[in-house]
């Protein structure tokens, strides 16, 4: 038996530790935590293509950023497309523990490949959105083709801790952004221009979100620490 594939409550934290430090390396995190931007950007298009709008263009960037251009009709199709992001992002992790908790690790790599390829296909227009995308999915379908079972956990579990964990970053840097420069913090900003609402109320409304599907995330799928003693 594998090390990994035996003590697969240890390899969680170690991954989890993993993905907090990842953040502090300039390009391999980035990378990495690209995986994060890729879901939020698709909550965005992914909306819009369920209240019968136009995605006209995803762009993922190199320092983690990400844009959605769409045309919807009606406010109310716009709030919500615009509210999107966050939300999809923190009940993506969410999905993904739950499927690392109930032992489907294959599940978690292809939905975050297919979401990966969709967007690809459907809209994804800057080089190095293509290039991230298209070496993100070759990675994964690697991995699922070699079929081992210590790789598909171990990269199952980091793309889940890694979403869990940018899920709540990206939220507190909104929330940051809202106050310090309200014409910036992107869906936030976009919030106020369509509901008059100041930026910082819906941060602290997305922020709000994201931790509660978060702290269920940890009550439900984070394995006992007693485990691990």
């Amino acid at each position: 038996m594998n090390w990994i594939t035996t003590n697969p409550n240890i390899v969680f934290y170690i991954l989890l530790i993993t993905a907090l430090l990842l953040t502090r390396i300039p390009m391999l995190g980035k990378y990495f935590r690209s995986v994060n931007t890729l879901v939020h950007e698709a909550g965005h298009a992914f909306t819009t293509l369920a209240l019968s709008g136009e995605v006209i263009a995803v762009n993922l960037f190199a320092d983690t950023s990400g844009t959605t251009v769409t045309k919807a009709k009606g406010k109310f199709s716009q709030i919500v497309i615009a509210l999107a992001g966050y939300p999809v992002s923190a009940l993506t992790a969410w999905l993904c523990l739950f499927l690392l908790h109930n032992g489907h690790y294959l599940y978690i790599l292809f939905i975050l490949t297919s979401i990966a390829l969709i967007i690809t296909i459907l809209s994804l227009r800057n080089m190095y959105g293509l290039f991230w995308a298209g070496t993100f999915m070759v990675l994964n379908l690697l991995i699922i083709y070699f079929n081992n079972k210590s790789a598909i956990y171990s990269f199952s579990a980091f793309y889940s801790v890694i979403i869990f964990t940018d899920a709540i970053v990206s939220s507190v840097v909104l929330l940051v952004l809202s106050f310090k420069q309200p014409k910036k913090a992107g869906d936030a900003t976009n919030l106020q221009k369509f509901t008059k609402i100041p930026a910082f109320i819906w941060a602290i409304l997305l922020l709000g979100f994201t931790l509660f599907i978060s702290w269920l995330s940890v009550i439900n799928y984070f394995p006992s620490i007693k485990t691990l003693i």
